[in-house]
């Protein structure tokens, strides 16, 4: 701000001021705020607000700018500048006078002075001309300076190497001891690049003085500029008070190259052939530049050419397409700098990355979000090669905007890979930032492109003839293999284990068409999102899904998003869009479908249709082993079931022979349920018995899960299954039970299962059923297994009709029978039989109170009528379990199962009650007999049977004794009678009891 002020010949305050109204432009370039301003900033102020600068310093007035117009017209004499007058500033000089000025952005503010006529096009000739043959110069110049000039150009002549002769230039240049310091610089990305500097003192930092500005105008206008200069306090070296610095171009201002810039010895002017030397040098270096420049591009031509034979031969020998695709990236960054490289391929009218050199994950994936082809497919179609600068504003990628902003990368070329027509793909070289591509480097990328191509070709075709020999020899080894299988299963198990010889893949599934059935045979899966599939995820109906789909229409199919693909079903546990690629294949027969072959793997795109084809000739092979071991298996089922049924005849005619000989129904019924279970699987097995006059079936015997259901129903036999059964005469196998309106469930309901009912038969009737019961989904009974029943069902009847016609004598022999209670005998076994058991019972003797007088009274018949109604009111007294006896004449005798003596006094109560209550023959009224009821408990009464008689008929002998009609128990009587020693019953023919009351 202080030297602005100085310039413009005002307070720093008044340059502050204008500042802050916008009236005047400045650069702030730290960060504490400090202003600097640049000189045509300054100067273009001066020009528009007619303002007054600082007056000319007097040592400028000796600056000695060329005028060719003058030096032609006084033979070549130096031209001087006129001294202004007092007041007068350069700021009013016009460029008609031979001088521009404009402020200088120099420490103290001092101004520089623009030499306008020797930096034109023009000039620049002549002095080019100069350098090339002073002896053709115009206009004429002194003797010393042509020496000069001809120096300059013998050095320039003598040197191939353009940093030496620049150096030996600079070196003639400072032995005129007209400059103090020389430096050559090259202008790249707007700041030079030293190449020489020569002189006294110039240190490393010296040129950091020079003012970019003027280089900048220096190079844009092709003139020299000459600025007065203040030599800082920390510049290096001890320099004279003032001095002059010119800027001499290198180069036109269409095509600079750099910058002269010379410092000159001391204040004094410079003189023409100091300037005429400077140009000369300044032509030379352009020259020799643009030489170097040539040289340059021939050698980088010549590497570049090397380097892509060297590419091509590496490439061309290298036959995996993986490293070959990776190698050219890499490659490619090397050849052409490129700060990212991709080599893309096409497949299905897509870009797939199939190598990528510092290209991001993330741009990647935009490219195949893209909504419209990028321009690279419109490459890979034109086949050509094209540079796309600014690729973030080209109206060519568009679609590229975001992703290329995100990558950060500013300028790309894409060259296409093609042989014959045949697209493979595209290369991509990417600059992030602008980036010049000659014609000569778009050439080397279309012709690496076209080499890359040739040898990705060839590796491509190499790989395929490979994959081709590998996949037959596969085909033909699996095919081999899955013939070996005799089940439908193995073929199944096989192909998921060795299909990944044929096609890679992530995932495979095995199905089977069992009619509109799809059913998973086999699976394998190989990384996260298949490995837990299980069978019911996979079931599948025909028609349902791809996979069901294929299974109807029996053509095979290519998905390369299945996700998207209408006909898709998603597994049910599985993520709904799941990038995902599938081959499904059907494996058919005589156009038939029997069953599909099914592969996925991750991502889109990622099989071809080779492989298709590949799994359609393996599926074909599959089907037939299918049908192959289909035959098999039903050769082998045939003969299982023969041998089934043989094993099971022989089992049934042992089984036979066994509950033949056995005449307890319990036990037969019980060995039934036993060999039953030994022959099939049942979960439940039932016995019913017909009462035809009652029209119904009564449970007999139960075994099972659900056994208390069966025994708990009586069933009328016109309803459900074993109603129908007994009317029809016919067995019933149900499948499913589920689906039968016959099928009656005990709670209300029906489950899941399979039953099998078959009818008992005797000669002339149906005496009952035989159920068996199967729970479960897949619990069906087989054809099998239904006619083994039929035939045991037979054997049972005959069984049963034994058993229980045995039974039935025997129930005679023990049953009294005038009473039909079990008699004394069977008491006494009964008792045995109860006490060895060791389980706890009570055990009550009933004897009723002067019956005697009522059978003297009314007559023996009405005596017999008496006795059977009091039998009947004692087994309505007790429970089912419970056991009633005729122990004597007019003596009762109870077993009480589980039940101690307080139980039983409530059921010796109940029988008082019961007897008393029964009405005398013939009448309503009761016929007044009462009872004495004797209690004793097992073990707490007595041990064994006699102890266990005696304690009951004591305490019913003192029952008697007490005032009779009551119940009197063990401990009782024994504290009340002592010793009383058990009486035999009064027996059941005793004449008292049985002659006529006359």
């Amino acid at each position: 701000m202080t030297g602005a002020a100085r310039l413009l010949g005002v307070h720093p305050n008044t340059i502050r001021a204008w500042t802050d109204q916008g009236r005047l432009r400045c650069l702030r370039i730290n960060e504490r705020g400090d202003r600097r301003y640049r000189a045509a900033d300054l100067q273009s102020f001066l020009h528009d607000a007619g303002l007054q600068p600082a007056p000319v310093p007097p040592f400028v007035s000796r600056l000695r700018p060329v005028n060719w117009a003058a030096n032609a017209a006084d033979g070549g004499r130096e031209a001087e500048v006129p001294h202004e007058p007092a007041g007068q500033t350069l700021a009013q000089h016009r460029p008609g006078d031979g001088l521009t000025l404009v402020p200088s952005a120099a420490p103290g503010g001092a101004t520089l002075t623009r030499i306008s006529q020797i930096g034109n096009s023009k000039g620049f000739g002549r002095v080019a001309s100069l350098a090339a043959d002073h002896r053709d110069a115009s206009p004429p110049i002194a003797e010393e300076d042509r020496l000069l000039v001809t120096q300059v150009r013998d050095v320039v002549r003598g040197r191939s190497d353009l940093d030496e002769a620049l150096r030996d230039a600079t070196r003639v240049l400072l032995a005129t001891g007209h400059y103090r310091t020389v430096a050559v610089a090259e202008w790249q990305d707007g700041r030079p690049i030293v190449h020489v500097m020569e002189g006294i003192d110039p240190g490393p930092t010296w040129l950091e003085h020079a003012d970019p500005n003027l280089i900048a105008v220096c190079l844009r206008e092709g003139r020299p500029v000459a600025v007065p200069t203040v030599p800082s306090p920390d510049a290096p070296g001890h320099r004279p008070p003032r001095t002059v610095t010119v800027y001499a171009p290198i180069g036109s201002s269409e095509d600079p190259w750099g910058v002269i810039v010379a410092e000159s010895a001391s204040d004094l002017p410079l003189s023409h052939a100091d300037l005429v030397t400077l140009e000369s040098i300044a032509t030379a270096a352009e020259v020799m530049a643009q030489h170097a420049r040539l040289q340059a591009r021939l050698e980088l031509q010549v590497q570049r050419a090397e380097l892509v034979a060297g590419i091509t031969a590496e490439l061309s020998s290298q036959l995996e397409l993986s490293v070959l695709f990776r190698r050219l990236a890499e490659q490619a960054a090397e050849l052409f700098q490129g700060d990212r490289t991709a080599v893309w391929r096409v497949s299905d009218g897509q870009l797939h990355v199939e190598a990528a050199h510092n290209l991001s994950e993330e741009y990647i994936e935009a490219l195949r979000a893209l909504p419209e082809p990028p321009i690279g497919m419109l490459v890979a179609a034109s086949g050509s090669t094209i540079v796309i600068q600014d690729v973030a504003n080209d109206p060519r990628a568009r679609t590229l905007r975001e992703a290329a902003l995100r990558e950060g990368f500013d300028t790309v070329a894409m060259s296409a890979l093609s042989v014959d027509g045949d697209v493979i793909g595209v290369l991509a070289v990417y600059h992030d930032e602008r980036h010049d591509w000659p014609q000569e480097d778009i050439d080397v990328l279309t012709a690496l492109g076209r080499q890359a191509s040739i040898a990705m070709k060839n590796a491509r075709n190499y790989e395929l003839m490979a994959t081709w020999a590998a996949q037959l020899q596969s085909i033909q080894q699996l095919g081999t293999r899955l013939n070996r299988w005799g089940t439908v299963a193995g073929i199944g198990q096989a192909i998921a284990a060795e299909l990944r010889q044929l096609i890679d893949y992530h995932n495979v599934r095995v199905y089977r068409v069992n009619g509109d059935d799809v059913e998973p045979v086999a699976w394998r899966g190989e990384i996260g999102e298949y490995t837990d599939e299980e069978r019911d995820q996979l079931r599948l109906k025909v028609g349902q899904g791809i996979t069901g789909w294929v299974a109807q229409n029996g053509i095979a199919q290519y998905l390369p998003d299945a996700a998207h693909d209408p006909r898709s079903h998603t597994i049910p546990g599985t993520e709904a869009d799941l990038e995902e690629s599938m081959l499904i294949a059907p494996m058919l027969y005589e156009d038939q479908v029997l069953g599909v072959i099914v592969l996925s793997k991750l991502g889109l795109h990622k099989f071809t249709s080779d492989d298709l084809r590949y799994l359609e000739i393996y599926a074909s092979i599959a089907a037939q082993a299918m049908v192959n071991a289909d035959a098999t298996e039903q050769l082998k089922a045939q003969s299982d079931r023969l041998a089934r049924q043989l094993e099971s005849q022989r089992e049934l005619m042992r089984v036979t022979e066994s509950i033949l000989s056995t005449l307890d129904p319990r036990t037969v019924v019980e060995e039934i349920a036993d060999r039953l279970g030994g022959m099939l699987r049942v979960d439940n097995v039932a016995i019913g018995v017909h009462d035809p006059e009652a029209h119904v079936i009564r449970p007999l015997f139960s075994r099972g899960v659900d056994a208390e259901r069966y025994m708990a129903k009586t069933l009328k036999d016109t309803e459900g299954v074993s109603g129908w059964v007994v009317r029809n005469g016919e067995a019933q196998l149900i499948q499913d039970a589920l689906h039968d309106d016959r099928v009656v469930n005990l709670e209300g309901k029906v489950e899941p299962g399979s039953l099998i009912v078959a009818p008992l038969k005797a000669r002339d009737r149906i005496t009952g059923i035989l159920l068996l019961e199967r729970l479960g989904v897949d619990a069906a009974f087989t054809e099998e297994e239904f006619e083994l029943i039929q035939l045991f069902a037979g054997h049972v009847s005959i069984a049963l009709q034994n058993a229980l016609a045995h039974q039935a004598v025997e129930i005679r022999a023990q049953t009294d029978a005038l009473t039909g209670l079990k008699n004394q005998g069977t008491f006494q076994e009964y008792l045995q039989h109860t006490v060895k058991r060791g389980n706890p019972f009570s055990l009550l003797i009933v004897d009723l109170d002067d019956f005697k007088s009522f059978n003297d009274l009314r007559g023996h018949e009405a005596g017999n009528v008496l006795l059977a109604e009091i039998a009947a009111a004692l087994r309505t007294s007790c429970r089912e379990s419970d056991e009633v006896f005729r122990y004597g004449g007019d003596e009762f005798a109870l077993i009480l199962p589980n039940t101690d003596v307080a139980g039983a006094m409530e059921v010796a109560a109940k029988v008082g009650r019961a007897v008393k209550s029964v009405p005398g023959p013939g009448s309503r009224k009761a016929a007044g007999v009462t009872c004495s009821v004797g209690v004793a408990a097992f073990p707490d009464d007595a041990s064994d049977r006699e102890s266990i008689l005696l304690a009951a008929d004591r305490a019913c002998y003192v029952a008697k004794r007490n005032g009779r009609s009551r119940a009197v128990t063990a401990a009782e009587a024994l504290a009340l009678a002592g010793d009383v020693l058990p009486q035999p019953p009064t027996p059941v023919d005793d004449p008292e009891l049985t002659k006529d009351a006359a």
